[in-house]
């Protein structure tokens, strides 16, 4: 039996562009969607966090218990020798799974994988929230990438696969209860975009879109355009003003920290 001892946790600091790709790679889908139930995908941390204990077991073959308000959450895992692959390298080689889905059996193609593809771009799945873990197994180092997705995808009914999404004409259902056509920034594919964010940003962890603004305001102790840098200045001659993150100088100083006269 494999011992697995973690050695590293990875930090949140790429959440965005984990959800950026997603959603890239799922308004490109072939059959193509005329929508997604989900529109566009969007970051959980509560999910980030059932994934972080996941990857802590440095196991891909045994979920936590989920001890959470989600009731049915889908998992794509996936094992790789250490700095060989990315958490983009993964998201796309699961996406690249899908040339062996049949679409019209509803079945992955004998002896092949899709299953992930499938999680992947399962219409209804709404939330997503991903961590890795370096572990060492077997005296080698391995990387762990997990991510799970809410509500979960895959469902079967008497042993046949549900298929994932509908097909049709990109953003050819889009109602008038959505703002319209999200477009990539190569013009290929797209998601229906609903009302609740027409600014088409993300504030991640650390911040709450005002809507009417279309700007991130940050909780305290963050900045930046999309609240991902953490105010770390520090004041060699003033005092810090963490709700503005920045320094108020002494008289005669100035700077961004304080340290000129």
């Amino acid at each position: 039996m494999a011992v697995s001892i973690v050695i590293k946790s990875q930090n949140k600091k790429h959440l965005s562009k984990i959800v950026a790709l997603d959603n890239r790679l799922c308004s490109r889908v072939s059959p193509m969607i005329p929508t997604f139930s989900r529109c566009l995908q969007e970051w959980s941390k509560e999910l980030a966090d059932l994934a972080e204990r996941w990857a802590a077991q440095c196991d891909p073959g045994a979920p936590p218990r989920q001890l959470s308000s989600f009731r049915h959450i889908g998992w794509n895992t996936q094992l790789s020798a250490t700095g060989v692959a990315s958490f983009t390298n993964i998201i796309e080689s699961w996406f690249n799974e899908g040339q062996h889905l049949n679409y019209s059996a509803g079945q992955c193609e004998e002896t092949r994988a899709c299953k992930r593809y499938t999680q992947l771009v399962w219409a209804t799945s709404s939330h997503v929230g991903c961590a890795s873990q370096l572990c060492l197994r077997n005296n080698t180092v391995w990387k762990i990438f997990v991510c799970a997705y809410y509500p979960g995808g895959n469902w079967e009914v008497n042993g046949q696969l549900v298929l994932p999404y509908k097909t049709g004409q990109y953003c050819s259902l889009c109602t008038s209860s959505m703002s319209g056509c999200f477009k990539l920034w190569d013009h290929i594919g797209g998601l229906c975009e609903v009302p609740k964010n027409p600014c088409r940003m993300n504030c991640g962890q650390h911040g709450h879109l005002n809507v009417s603004l279309c700007q991130c305001q940050c909780d305290l102790g963050f900045t930046g355009r999309f609240c991902q840098v953490r105010c770390s200045a520090q004041c060699v001659h003033g005092h810090f003003k963490l709700e503005e993150c920045s320094c108020q100088c002494d008289i005669g100083y100035g700077g961004p920290g304080c340290a000129g006269q």
